[in-house]
């Protein structure tokens, strides 16, 4: 007789034993090979979960989200630290310091069960598109100074819980403000889905990613924006750096949004504030790839207005 390779499924408290064509198994998991003539029950209070030659339906516990399995801990946030969050000044990097929240998770950590919004327009993740925690960028760019509120979530067993802290960003070449950490994890409203635009998004094919900060921040400014993109003017950048594009000219006081163009398809800015002289800066943007990508900008009860930025 032939060997079985079978799946182990590992939760808290629980071993479940899974065939190949278990897909949402929902924690971590290892092959082992089963000894010819053994039964599915290698392991003392496993649940075998390997499909049946009939069809038949699985026990319960092979499907089961995170908190919800048979002698399973349910998933607790009363126990799980803030975020700390250090902040720079404005157009220098904010840094994230995940590192006791993710050895308070321990697995969770790795589930895709988070998002957040920093306060600025942009967020990692949403209701529709939830991360692990060990994917959570370590820095975020803030253009401007300010209080921001920087709010994470937590998705799971059907319910949302939320975690914030407002964080102040002082001037550029100003002294940061203090480290601080947001506050315990309550229960929130899920936000809209399309309620930030995201720091890193699908249909920018990993050309740009938006408010994060790469270890060079570099600042250029920019002539006066075109009324047409074949006229746009151009900024240069260099691969793998974050840029912050300057724009003057433009009514002060105004809510601008922006697009950049990757490949056929637009990617969306956040709406970004005008300054009292008219000069308009961009979200932060790293450019992982050379070319040439158009900046739209759309100016309430104005036309259109275009630049460029090239990327080497």
């Amino acid at each position: 007789m032939t060997p079985v390779r079978r799946h182990v499924v590992l939760v808290t408290g629980i071993i479940l034993l899974a065939g190949s064509l278990i897909g949402a198994a929902p924690v971590l998991a290892e092959d082992v090979v089963v000894p010819p003539g053994a039964s599915g029950q290698v392991v003392a209070n496993a649940i075998d979960c390997t499909p049946r030659p009939d069809g038949g339906a699985l026990p319960v516990e092979c499907s089961l989200a995170p908190g919800q399995g048979q002698n399973e801990e349910s998933f607790d946030t009363s126990q799980i630290p803030g975020l700390q969050v250090i902040p720079g000044a404005a157009r220098t990097a904010t840094t994230f310091n995940i590192g006791e929240i993710a050895a308070a998770l321990g697995r969770y950590a790795a589930m895709p069960m988070f998002y957040v919004d920093f306060g600025d327009g942009t967020g990692f993740g949403s209701p529709t598109d939830l991360k692990s925690l060990s994917s959570f960028p370590s820095t975020h760019v803030y253009v401007n100074p300010g209080r921001y509120v920087i709010t994470g979530y937590v998705s799971f067993d059907g319910r949302t819980e939320s975690t914030s802290a407002t964080v102040t960003i002082t001037a550029p070449r100003a002294e940061p403000a203090p480290e601080l950490a947001t506050s315990n994890w309550e229960s929130a409203p899920t936000p809209q889905a399309d309620s930030v635009v995201p720091v890193t998004a699908s249909n920018r094919g990993g050309a740009l990613t938006v408010g994060t900060a790469a270890s060079v921040i570099v600042e250029r400014n920019s002539p006066p924006a075109a009324r047409t993109a074949s006229r746009a003017p151009q900024v240069t950048a260099t691969s793998g750096q974050t840029v912050l594009v300057s724009i003057p000219s433009l009514p002060a006081g105004r809510k601008i949004s922006g697009q950049v163009r990757i490949g056929s398809s637009w990617s969306a800015l956040p709406t970004t504030g005008v300054a009292s002289d008219g000069t308009l800066t961009l979200p932060a943007m790293t450019f992982r790839k050379a070319g040439t990508y158009p900046v739209k900008l759309t100016v309430p009860g104005g036309p259109a207005r275009y630049v460029k930025v090239r990327v080497r």
